[in-house]
């Protein structure tokens, strides 16, 4: 028999995962749109995240909320130091360049964080995980619900950032044309900069928060990275309202496949919609399509 309070148990968790692609997948979604890098070390700032988030609130004795402040400002270095080697010596080369000093960055930030921090994976413990909250028929502990509550606060300042701001006009004149955007005026160095910052702080959230969910190892990156190219191309490449919406959408259906087909299908139910995506709709479902030249 059909029980619908354990169908909305389902989706509430399937937001909670879907909160993390879509902080993960904005990030990259935003770094590839603005300035066309494919960053497969993107899953990285995830893993560094996560152990920044723990170190914060078990060695330095954070709470939670200036944790999560001090995990944007690591994050934040994170991503400067990421643009000074995959964007500003490969801006005028080809793009593989870059694609494959991601792959080379990721081996690095992979193998640092295993001699730093160990092959024991690790979790974050706080006080907030041992307190339940109840919304109708759905039990979720604080912890967890602060994950979509986060998302939704920092997408929101996001969208206002790039709405209202000079940077955030200078961001998106970028990704339109990047030529015209230099010739009225915007400085594309530290636009570029201020995008890998984004993107990291973002991803570095998104491992802090959930790694009090699932553990964090040197190499649990990779699959997050998938999970949010996934995203986007759902979403549709660089576009950020389309991952946003994407990640949620993908966070559920993987909730209700775990739940009602197998959990082993987890993983794979994502990529399976990729593939039928690409075959009927190549921009995704909220891109636009593009003549080729």
């Amino acid at each position: 028999m059909f029980d619908f309070d354990l169908f909305l148990q389902y989706i509430a968790n399937g937001v909670v995962i879907g909160s993390t692609y879509v902080l993960v997948a904005v990030g990259l979604t935003l770094i590839f749109g603005i300035l066309g890098v494919v960053n497969f070390a993107h899953g990285e700032f995830y893993m560094l995240g996560g152990y920044a988030g723990i170190m914060a609130v078990t060695v330095l004795g954070l709470p939670v909320l200036p944790a999560i402040g001090f995990v944007l400002a690591t994050s934040a270095i994170i991503g400067i130091a990421a643009e000074a080697i995959l964007h500003k010596p490969m801006k005028n080369r080809d793009a593989t360049s870059s694609i494959i000093s991601s792959f080379g960055l990721a081996v690095v930030l992979q193998n640092a964080a295993l001699i730093t921090f160990g092959p024991q994976p690790q979790r974050l413990q706080t006080s907030l995980s041992t307190i339940p909250v109840e919304i109708g028929p759905i039990f979720l502990p604080l912890q967890r619900l602060m994950i979509p509550i986060t998302m939704v606060v920092l997408i929101a300042v996001l969208y206002l950032v790039l709405r209202y701001t000079w940077t955030g006009r200078s961001l998106r004149a970028m990704a339109q044309h990047q030529t015209v955007a230099r010739l009225c005026g915007v400085q594309v160095e530290r636009v570029a900069v201020v995008t890998f910052m984004v993107g990291a702080g973002l991803a570095g959230v998104a491992g802090m928060l959930m790694s009090s969910v699932f553990l964090v190892y040197p190499i649990v990156g990779n699959m997050i990275a998938l999970k949010a190219f996934t995203v986007v191309i759902l979403g549709g490449m660089g576009n950020v309202a389309g991952a946003a919406v994407a990640g949620l959408v993908l966070g559920i259906v993987e909730s209700l496949t775990s739940a009602y087909i197998a959990n082993s299908m987890r993983d794979v139910v994502g990529f399976i919609v990729v593939i039928l995506v690409l075959l009927f709709r190549p921009q995704g479902l909220f891109g636009k399509a593009v003549d080729r030249s």
